[in-house]
């Protein structure tokens, strides 16, 4: 069970399926953009930015 946790976080996505994986997520959430953040999804983003930071990734 080690291994494969060491195998799944060597594993990468290759450019081009980061695009398109991209390019459909903008699209879905276009809609969204300029809406309020909802309550419940404030704590889970500030505990993303926490962890980020934590991992030297800040933005």
């Amino acid at each position: 069970m080690a291994a494969d946790r060491q195998n799944f976080r060597k594993a990468h996505l290759g450019k081009a399926a980061q695009v398109r994986i991209g390019r459909r997520l903008r699209l879905v959430y276009r809609p969204l953009i300029g809406e309020p953040i909802p309550d419940e999804c404030v704590d889970l983003l500030l505990a993303l930015r926490r962890k980020e930071r934590e991992l030297g990734r800040s933005a």
